[in-house]
């Protein structure tokens, strides 16, 4: 499952940076983005509401409520950035830079097994 949840945060991840190398993301088509973004949502929903209210006292239980809040986040930074407050747009680079990291953790840990 550690794969799946490492796989949903880099496509959050793809698809919620606005970098000019990624530009031909965000030319896909709408519906597209928008699946991406319910992917994305319900992998963070699954980490927070399943996974981490089941094992909050170990470390990977907050390990995923951490990153499955940055992910609720991140899909609706992909849905829409527009209809959220102007302090969470502001977080935006920081909400993907904690996303990457969050990424990087679960990916190490899984090539160590």
């Amino acid at each position: 499952m550690g794969t799946i949840m490492t796989g949903c945060m880099m496509l959050g991840l793809l698809f919620a940076t606005r970098l000019p190398v990624l530009r031909t993301v965000q030319k896909l088509p709408a519906w597209f983005r928008k699946t991406m973004a319910f992917v994305v949502f319900a992998a963070g929903s699954w980490n927070v509401f399943w996974y981490a209210m089941r094992h909050f006292a170990e470390f990977w239980g907050s390990a995923a409520l951490v990153s499955g809040c940055l992910m609720l986040l991140t899909s609706a930074y992909i849905f829409n950035t527009k209809c959220l407050p102007r302090v969470l747009q502001k977080m935006r680079p920081g909400v993907l830079f904690l996303l990457l990291c969050c990424a990087v953790l679960y990916g190490v840990t899984i090539y160590r097994l």
